[in-house]
């Protein structure tokens, strides 16, 4: 006898920015809302100075937001999500070099996880050539950092953010 499966509770489709100036950040916000409708919430930006891993492509001075979508989605949407702002990116590049690096997450209220091009041993491939990870889980009122949790997602731009749309989710589960 087959087991039936359970549906996916939907989840609210966040995505994080890198971008190289101001007017990258203005014009990926816009690609991003023709693709997956208005936008809910938006974090602060703020210096994005824990790495220089994208600096050789991007330039010095990269500047990051995380972008919340009003519209609540399935988490098996999540690959093919990765799929379309990697196709932004290169829509956005300059002369073969991205101007916006943009990582889609779920956000629930329970965790954030975040999609991905690179492989570790921490990731799940979700499709070819990408993966997800659990980036943050949500314990004792705050959305903690797991080993492999970046820096950034760690700080308190990120953190007010998370713990701002969270009501609304608490509020689209009751």
């Amino acid at each position: 006898m087959p087991i039936d499966l359970q549906p996916s509770t939907p989840v609210a489709l966040v995505c994080a920015v890198l971008a190289d100036s101001a007017e990258t950040l203005v014009d990926a916000k816009e690609r991003l809302a023709e693709c997956f409708g208005p936008l809910r919430a938006t974090s602060a930006t703020y210096d994005f100075d824990f790495t220089a891993y994208y600096e050789s492509e991007m330039g010095a001075g990269l500047r990051k937001q995380l972008l919340c979508f009003a519209e609540r989605i399935d988490p098996a949407e999540l690959a093919a999500i990765k799929a379309q702002t990697m196709e932004l990116e290169r829509a956005m590049s300059r002369e073969g070099c991205r101007r916006a690096n943009i990582d889609p997450g779920l956000l629930s209220i329970e965790s954030l996880v975040l999609a991905t091009t690179k492989y570790a041993g921490h990731r799940i491939c979700i499709a070819p050539q990408l993966y997800a990870e659990v980036t943050l889980l949500y314990q004792r009122g705050r959305y903690r950092p797991l080993e492999w949790t970046y820096p950034d997602c760690q700080g308190d731009a990120v953190q007010r953010f998370l713990l701002d749309v969270r009501p609304w989710l608490l509020a689209e589960c009751a």
